[in-house]
Parts: structure tokens; sequence; C-alpha cells
């Protein structure tokens, strides 16, 4: 049946229109414009936007959890927590991010997510976003992850079984460069339409240039766990914060929560980098969803007592972040009303600037016709007031 969307303002790529109407038709976008040059279509079903803004649905290509659900943790229940408390702010595509170690556990997410099938209401699975086990360590913390000897190099007989036990449902890996076989790690998985992305690193700026060489073609999570500028013999040089603003040609990630990057810095990445290339992530961990308060939360495979206040997660000490709890229209919220930039540019960050990245572009995260009629209603205060998947209401 056809859906007629209307008075609302449509939130386009580059501008705000106002007074708008939107078909769709077999959950496809068919016509979109001015609500008075809107065709006459008999029998249509009605919905009133009551005049909020119509947007494109939110693609977070990087959250762990969420509603008290962890895609750490290989199983559906899990899963569809997150997935569910993702839809209720806006977002209707999701690349889940675990970090796995083997074939095995890469199993168990994939038989995690087929898990949720049949069950309605969720985000759309655009496949895995794997964030590690190739990590540098952090000055700042120490070691994040397993030790040296198992991780400090990428090991092509790891990667390559767990590509096989994926069953093509990767897009995306994140490794740090600087380590050993990471390059041709990048050179393989881009054979294989993976997109190797650059994070959890100390790289030099020279070999963040390397780096894009082989492949590499984004930088996750802007400031967060990355190197800056450095001396050596008395000469500084860059790392990879100044590759992500130098460099063209890399989409980057950016927590735009206002707690893990201010107002300032966000507005740095925007005059650096530019509408086309940011994308707006959550990096959501289990917690994203709950009240204020004192928590457990398993990382890295250890339980740590968390507290949830002034819009982040805490370690105990109140030293160091413990995890994002953004949500998708928390993201644009930030962007517009603390760092200032026109709503139509925040959404672009998190609707056409992902799907663009993950090969979509036309099919999701734009209102353009023929794409999915993925679609979120936002209130003046930047909050969510439907969701719509395929042109049905789901929220």
């Amino acid at each position: 049946m056809t859906k007629f969307f209307h008075n609302c303002t449509l939130v386009l790529p580059d501008q705000l229109l106002a007074n708008g109407a939107l078909l769709v038709d077999a959950g496809k976008i068919s016509w979109l414009g001015l609500e008075p040059d809107a065709p006459k279509v008999t029998n249509a079903e009605k919905i009133d936007c009551s005049g909020h803004y119509l947007a494109p649905g939110f693609i977070d290509v990087h959250a762990h959890g969420g509603g008290g659900g962890s895609f750490m943790n290989p199983v559906a229940e899990d899963y569809a927590k997150g997935f569910r408390m993702h839809l209720e702010h806006g977002v209707t595509s999701l690349t889940p991010t675990p970090i796995v170690h083997s074939a095995d556990e890469m199993k168990q997410h994939v038989a995690a997510v087929r898990g949720m099938a049949g069950r309605e209401n969720l985000p759309h699975f655009l496949g895995f976003f794997l964030e590690g086990p190739y990590m540098a360590d952090d000055p700042a913390k120490g070691k994040e992850l397993a030790t040296e000897s198992e991780f400090a190099k990428a090991d092509p007989a790891l990667y390559q079984a767990i590509v096989t036990a994926a069953e093509g449902t990767i897009v995306r890996w994140m490794a740090a460069p600087e380590l050993p076989g990471v390059l041709e790690f990048g050179r393989a998985i881009r054979k294989l339409g993976i997109i190797p992305c650059i994070g959890h690193s100390q790289a030099t700026f020279t070999e963040v240039k390397a780096a894009k060489l082989a492949g590499f073609s984004s930088v996750i999570h802007l400031y967060s766990v990355m190197s800056t500028v450095t001396r050596q013999g008395g000469f500084r040089r860059g790392g990879v914060v100044e590759a992500a603003l130098l460099l063209d040609d890399l989409d980057v990630e950016i927590i735009a929560d206002g707690c893990h990057l201010p107002p300032e810095l966000i507005s740095l990445a925007v005059k650096c980098i530019g509408y086309d290339r940011l994308m707006l992530v959550s990096d959501a961990t289990s917690l994203a969803g709950y009240p204020d308060g004192e928590y457990e939360m398993e990382i890295f495979g250890k339980t740590m007592k968390i507290i949830l206040e002034d819009g982040v997660s805490k370690s105990p000490d109140r030293k160091f972040f413990a995890g994002s709890i953004a949500s998708g229209d928390r993201l644009v919220r930030t962007v517009c009303q603390q760092a200032g930039q026109p709503l139509w540019a925040a959404v672009r960050m998190l609707t056409r600037n992902p799907a663009h990245h993950l090969g979509l572009s036309g099919r999701k995260g734009e209102l353009v016709i023929g794409a999915d009629a993925d679609l979120v209603l936002l209130d003046d205060a930047i909050r969510t007031q439907a969701v719509f998947l395929s042109g049905r209401q789901v929220i």
C-alpha cells in the first residue's frame, strides 16, 4: 500500500525542505518534494508528521551494545536488546561491533545474529565491524587486550580463519597499522570487500600514509586511543590524529556525545574534514540507555564497576571513560546544539556518509527516490518521535 508522509520538514543531504511530503511504495521512497506538488494517489495511507523533521533512519557503524545487551556477548538475546535500544533512538541500521579473537568466537557471533531472525522491529543488520584484536598499547592506560605475544602482529592464519568463519558477514575491520603484518592484512581483507580501518594505534603520520596505500580508508573514533604530535630526536612528527585531519579520502568517525569530544574538537573535525567524510558513531556499550548510577560491566574479560554520570560511563576512580552511552539522536543533538552545525549536516554524518562508506549509496541513508524507506521523525529538540522500517512504523 502507498503511504503518504506529509506535514513535515524533509531533512535532505544539503538542506531542510519545509512544507515537505514523501511517498512510499513497497517499502521504497517513490516521490518527495513540496506537499502542494505531491501527486494524487488514491487510497494512500496518510501519515501526519505533526510538523516534525522527517529524516533518513540513522546508520551506526560502531556500537558495542545497549539496553543491557552486549555485542561482545555472542547471544541472540543480547544482540536483540542492543538493537532495540538503538532503534528507539532513530537507528535503523547497525554494524554491531564485537572484538573477536578466534574463528570459533566469530562463528558464535554469526549464530547470535542469525538467532534474531524472525524478530520484528529491530534495525537492519548490515554486517559486523570487528574492532581488534590487532591493537597497539595505549600509553595512558597500559595494555588494552591480550599480551603482545598473541596479537602484536597480524597472523594470516588467524584472520583468514576468522574471515572463513564469518561467511561474508564482516564489512569493516580495525587494526593498528604500525604492528607487523597489518599492512598485508589490510591488502588481504580489502580484496575480499572488507573495509580496513585504523584505530587503537600509536602510528606516525608516515605510517598512516603507508596504511592508506595498503587499502586502509577509515579512522575510527578520532582523538580516542590514538597518537598525536610526538618528538623523535627533538623533531616533532604527526600521528593518527593529524593524519585523519589532513589526509583526503579517509572516512573518519567521531563519538559526538559532548564527552569523548567537547564541542571545540567536534568543530575542528568538521572544519578540517568537512561534511562528506565525517561519520557520527555511538561506540555505545551495553549500558547505553541506562539511568545514572553504579553498575557492573564486563570489559576485556574482566568485570568492572562502572559509574554512569555526566552523560558518559566512567571508571571507578573517575580518571578515565569506560565507554560511551550515546544514542543516535543524542549524537545529532550534540553536533547541532553544542557544536553549532546545521541539522541537515549532522544528520548527513549519521546517514548518507556511513551509507557511502559501506557502499550503500542510493539504497540507504538518504531521502531519495528508490531508497529504502527507513525513516525517523525528530521534534524541534532533536528527539526521536517515531521510527519507520521500510515505511512501516516500529516506534
